[in-house]
């Protein structure tokens, strides 16, 4: 396994979780491998918080062997668009904006305790499919997961997650 961050202290603490994976500080819009290095790339909770997420998906797919796979997770675009009008399970979801153009994030979010600070973009679905598109990848599988049941019923006031996709996971290959 070979992992790549731009952020020093991620790298860090995934080396000291994972020991034996290769870790290395690059720009995801310009990876330090050959062509076709890869059968594959995954890009986990990432190309959301890459400004050049084409130039990303670019380099992912140069990157890939011929028959390889590109398999991504990124924040729901939908979710990203708007905010849920109240913390209760049948709270209204409210899109302010546009949901249709890319444009920088930052929310701070509150969970079990823990409260951290994202910040990254939002590109609606056709961004990601367009940037696919332009490598000549096509989307092999395609979902939106809600929250699991158990743990909306752990956490009653996540449930509103039942009704809307918190993430977006699809694969791409040649």
């Amino acid at each position: 396994m070979t992992a790549v961050d731009a952020a020093p202290t991620l790298l860090a603490a995934a080396a000291a979780a994972q020991t034996d994976g290769r870790y290395l500080l690059a720009d995801a819009a310009d990876l330090p491998f050959e062509d076709a290095s890869f059968d594959l790339v995954v890009a986990y909770n990432s190309l959301m918080d890459v400004q050049d997420m084409p130039g990303a998906v670019r380099e992912a797919a140069r990157v890939l062997q011929p028959d390889g796979h590109l398999c991504v997770c990124v924040t729901h675009p939908l979710a990203d668009a708007g905010r849920f009008a109240e913390r209760r399970g049948d709270a209204a979801f409210v899109i302010e904006g546009s949901y249709l153009e890319s444009r920088r994030f930052e929310g701070r979010f509150e969970h079990d305790g823990l409260e951290m600070t994202f910040r990254g973009w939002t590109y609606p679905l056709e961004d990601y499919s367009r940037a696919l598109e332009a490598v000549d990848l096509r989307i092999e599988a395609l979902r939106e997961p809600p929250l699991p049941a158990e743990q909306a019923e752990r956490h009653p006031d996540e449930s509103r997650w039942r009704r809307l996709p918190m993430f977006l996971m699809f694969r791409g290959t040649r």
